[in-house]
This record gives C-alpha cells, structure tokens and sequence, in this order.
C-alpha cells in the first residue's frame, strides 16, 4: 500500500481490515525512528535525533489503546531513554537477528501474528515480516524491503514516517479525531509528572 491516499475509503477493504485489527506496533530504531545516522562523540558518547511528532503520534496511539515495542540490533542508552520517555510496552536490544525477539514479544502480549505490525528499513527487518499481520516501511528503506512491505510511507525514518503510519492506522480504525480532539482539549495534562509531548 502506498500512503498517497488522505481518506480510509480509498484504501482496499482487505488491507482496511488488517488495519483494524492492529493492537500492537513493534518499531525498528536506526532508519525508522531515526534517519540512521549514528553520531559518536567522545568515550561512549552516542547521539541520535529523534522526531517529535512521531513521539506524539506514539503517545495518541497509546491512549486509544495500542501498545507498543522496540526491537533493535544495537544496544544504546540513548535508545534506551527515549523508551522511557514514551513509555513503550517492550524494548529489545543487541538482536541482529530478530526473529526470536519478536517472537518472545508476541507471545508476552498474548496476540496472534495478525495483530502486530512491524516497521523496519533494512534486511534484518525482513525476517519478522512473516511473522506480524503488517510490514511497513519508511520511504528511505532498502529497495528490497520496500519492495516486500505492505504499506511504504512517504515520509523518511526520523522525518515523520512513524507519525504517518500511526495517523493512517487510527485513522483506518476510526479513532484519530477522537484522540486528536482529547489533546487538543486535555487540559492539566501539563501538570503530569511525565513526558508527554513526544
């Protein structure tokens, strides 16, 4: 599926249907949640830059119930604080390969393969594709992966790819405006020991 479309009707009703059945978003870090640039600075110093809006998007799909994993080949504090800041249900690392990672996530969650969608940009990611109801790539994936995936995004990892693939699936579920809307009107949520601001 390509993201060219702004409205559900336009998207088939077989895809709109693995869509809806969506609880769990299991996301890959380097080209996905950031553009894959990995800037080392001195001794262990490791910096990564993240989007905010798709940091939003995460916390909208958490409140309307979606719950949410990283599984990475690279072990990163930085990584590691940004999990916390947003909360994410499951958080792997150092799996190069990842198949039995996301497995173990599956079964944790007590979903069916039909439930879950993956989001990866390279090779490695590949091999969970069998394993989840939705493969989705960002723009700047591998040609291959991008060939493989049900839904490519317009937008690049770490440019707002996740935020767009977030937005398509509430959407597609019925939900984004209502989530939208209780932002737009959660008042004191400002007050909440917690980040909520992506």
């Amino acid at each position: 599926m390509s993201s060219n479309s702004d409205k559900t009707e336009a998207i088939p009703v077989s895809f709109l249907e693995k869509m809806c059945a969506i609880k769990l978003i299991i996301l890959d870090v380097d080209g996905v949640l950031t553009d894959g640039s990995i800037i080392y600075g001195g001794g262990d110093l490791e910096i990564k830059t993240f989007n905010v809006q798709d940091g939003f998007g995460i916390t909208m799909a958490q409140h309307a119930g979606l719950k949410f994993g990283i599984l990475t080949g690279r072990v990163s504090d930085t990584v590691a604080r940004r999990v916390k800041e947003l909360h994410f249900d499951y958080y792997e690392s150092g799996h190069f390969y990842k198949r039995d990672a996301l497995m173990g996530i599956i079964s944790d969650a007590k979903l069916t393969k039909d439930s879950v969608l993956y989001m990866g940009d390279d090779i490695l990611d590949l091999v969970c594709q069998p394993y989840v109801g939705l493969f989705v790539a960002p723009e700047n994936a591998g040609k291959r992966v991008k060939s493989s995936a049900d839904w490519v995004t317009k937008a690049q990892g770490g440019q707002g790819a996740v935020r767009e693939m977030i937005d398509g699936l509430l959407e597609a579920q019925g939900v984004l405006k209502e989530n939208e809307d209780y932002f737009i009107g959660a008042k004191g949520l400002e007050q909440k020991n917690e980040n909520i601001c992506g």
